[in-house]
This record gives structure tokens, sequence and C-alpha cells, in this order.
């Protein structure tokens, strides 16, 4: 985002954790004008406006519902929105058992919360020309494996549209051996692929996806198994694999206001860190930089948006 006065961010997931701190780092940017909280609950979102504009001491947020796991709700969310939002930051995400559940919309819900509905909601600001400089998607290193946590790097047979169609409405653990951390990095996996796509078609703008890294005081760790539970609030932190909340939001606010971030490339901590620099993912896990798998990602989500 540059420098110029009048600038509008919205930002999903926005009343809690890391949504709500990139809020408030935008926020104290003397350019941000204005800021939409795009979150489920509005009374959530009420209260997390109040506590924003006391922190910052700026009136400039507003707030719109929306559930990003049901497309009807990104839609109407998406006409409520009052002109162009200069810069999108996409965090809503999910992890955990629940998430396995098929939406309305015939998908997971790990994949609606963190790709889909972010899928219809970018896109609808681009077909009305109210998408400006740059849109960011919160990432995961867990898109490209992270053995430290023994989570699986995603892996395919061929990396098909069809193939890929299977992560999305949960066929890929028909066989019933689910595993929701590999799901969550599948999805992940997907999304980055799917905004490389986009960089390429819109070479005008800037998509970039950023992993907050393993951050501390979210809600993600209460999703999770136990043991990775406990590693993520106890273990982690003491072992200084981790890093507090605002270091983790400042990643995405990086990816929306630092200009040597490229577009379409997926940034995350090194090989087998969860903090620290950001680097290309592609270098760890080439797969990422396929031109040939970001097309197929974007065919596979595709077959879901009516």
């Amino acid at each position: 985002m540059s420098t110029l006065p009048g600038k509008t961010v919205m930002i999903t997931g926005a009343n809690v954790g890391i949504g709500k701190d990139v809020a408030r780092q935008l926020a104290l940017r003397p350019e941000t004008a204005r800021i939409y909280l795009a979150c489920r609950n509005r009374d959530r979102a009420t209260t997390a406006k109040a506590e924003l504009e006391a922190a910052t001491g700026r009136r400039i947020f507003d707030i719109v519902v929306m559930d990003v796991a049901d497309l009807g709700s990104v839609r109407t969310g998406l006409a409520a929105i009052d002109g162009s939002v200069d810069a999108l930051v996409m965090n809503a995400g999910v992890i955990g058992p629940q998430s396995m559940e098929l939406t309305a919309d015939g998908v997971t819900k790990v994949f609606a919360t963190n790709v889909l509905g972010h899928v219809v909601l970018l896109e609808g600001l681009l077909a009305e020309g109210r998408l400006g400089e740059v849109a960011v998607l919160a990432g995961s290193e867990a898109a490209r494996g992270l053995p430290i946590l023994r989570m699986k790097r995603p892996s395919f047979a061929s990396t098909s549209a069809d193939e890929l169609a299977t992560v999305i409405d949960g066929r890929f653990f028909a066989d019933g051996k689910t595993d929701f951390n590999l799901a969550f990095g599948q999805a992940k996996y997907i999304g980055a692929l799917w905004m490389a796509y986009l960089a390429r078609q819109h070479p005008d703008r800037r998509f970039i996806t950023v992993s907050p890294g393993a951050t501390t005081g979210t809600q993600a760790s209460n999703d999770i198994a136990l043991p990775l539970r406990m590693a993520a609030k106890y273990v982690m932190p003491a072992l200084g694999i981790s890093h507090k909340l605002e270091v983790g939001a400042k990643r995405l606010v990086d990816g929306v206001t630092d200009p040597t971030l490229s577009s379409g490339v997926f940034y995350a901590s090194a090989a087998n860190k969860l903090k620290g620099p950001l680097v290309d993912q592609a270098d760890i896990f080439p797969d990422l930089a396929n031109p040939s798998f970001q097309d197929h990602a974007n065919e596979a989500i595709h077959r879901f948006i009516i």
C-alpha cells in the first residue's frame, strides 16, 4: 500500500487475534483512512471495533458481517461494502476436527474458510473494479510441510484439477483416515497456488501469500489436537520457536505495505522454521512455482463456485 492518503483496507477474521492486530497496526499508519472489519458475529465485531478505537485513537473502523465459510454470506457482505478496497487482507481461517465438515456449498469447512470464501470475495471485488493495489492471503508453513510438528507436506499423484478437487470436497480422505492437519496444509497450498495464478493474470496488482508463522495469542491453537495445542501454547514459546501476536500480524502488514515483496510469491519462514525472516517458499517446495499446478488449482476451485 502506497503512502498516499485515503486508503481503504478490508480484513477478514478481524475481531480477534492476528486479524485484529493487523487492523490495529494499519490504523496507526497515517495513510489508512478506513478499515472494514469483516467478521461472522456482529456483537463480537462491535466489541473489537470499540477496543481498536480505544487502542488507536482513530474512528475509522466499519463492520461488515461476513462468514467466509458461507458463499452467500460473502456475497451479501460484498454488496455492503461502500466503494473500493485498496488493500484486502484475507486472514480468516480454521483448523481442527470440525473443519472437515461439509458446508452448504459442498466443500470442507477448512477449505471454505481458508480459501473458497476469499476467492469469491477477492474475485467479486475484481469483477466490479473495486480492488485496488494489493491482496494478501494468510498462508501457513503447513503448505510446504512442517517436520518439526510432524505435519506432512501436501503430496499428490499428479496435482491435476481433478485431484485437487478431491481436497476441496473432502473425497481425498474418503478412506476414513482423516488428517485435519494435512487438510489444513493442503488448503493453504492450493490457496497459495491460486494467488500465484492471479498474479500472472493481473500484473498491475500485487497478490501475495504471507504466513504469520507460529504466533502466540491466537485462537487457532484451541482447535487442534491436544498434543499440538500444548506444544503451541507452552512448549514452542519456551523453546523460542514461536513469536508474539504483534510479530505475526506485522508479517501480514508487511505484505500490504512493503513494495519489495513480489506479487505471486508465497512468503513464510525458512525451512523447518516457524519464525524469523520471510523467504520465498518455492525455494523450499518448488511445486508452488509450477504454472501448471497454479492453473489446476484455479480450475479446481472454480468447480465449486456457482
